[in-house]
């Protein structure tokens, strides 16, 4: 059940990190949203059929869209790294540690 759950967080912050271009989120949940995206960005850069079946099997038809129209163009020229993290300090009630998630070339 808890994988579950890690699944549809994950799910959900790389929806909200495409379409809004940057989330604030815990660093372990940040790293792990990171790698995702970063392969859906690398799929992105080539627009074919299939990477877009890829690309839809998690998430709506318009942040696809947005992936496969904006951010993949933006960053053909990129090898990788379309993200970054920025540590912006800890949370007040238990003190975990906070983080800034925001893709690079975001025209």
């Amino acid at each position: 059940m808890n994988k579950q759950k890690t699944k549809r967080n994950i799910k959900r912050l790389t929806y909200q990190l495409v379409k809004s271009g940057r989330i604030k989120t815990s660093v372990p949940r940040a790293k792990k949203v990171r790698s995702h995206v970063e392969k859906l960005i690398t799929r992105a850069k080539k627009d074919t059929v299939a990477n877009r079946r890829y690309v839809a099997a998690g998430l709506p038809k318009e942040t696809v869209n947005k992936l496969f129209e904006i951010i993949g163009p933006a960053n053909k020229d990129r090898p990788g790294g379309y993200t970054r993290i920025l540590r912006i300090g800890n949370r007040k009630g238990d003190g975990s540690k906070r983080c800034m998630l925001e893709i690079i070339d975001n025209a």
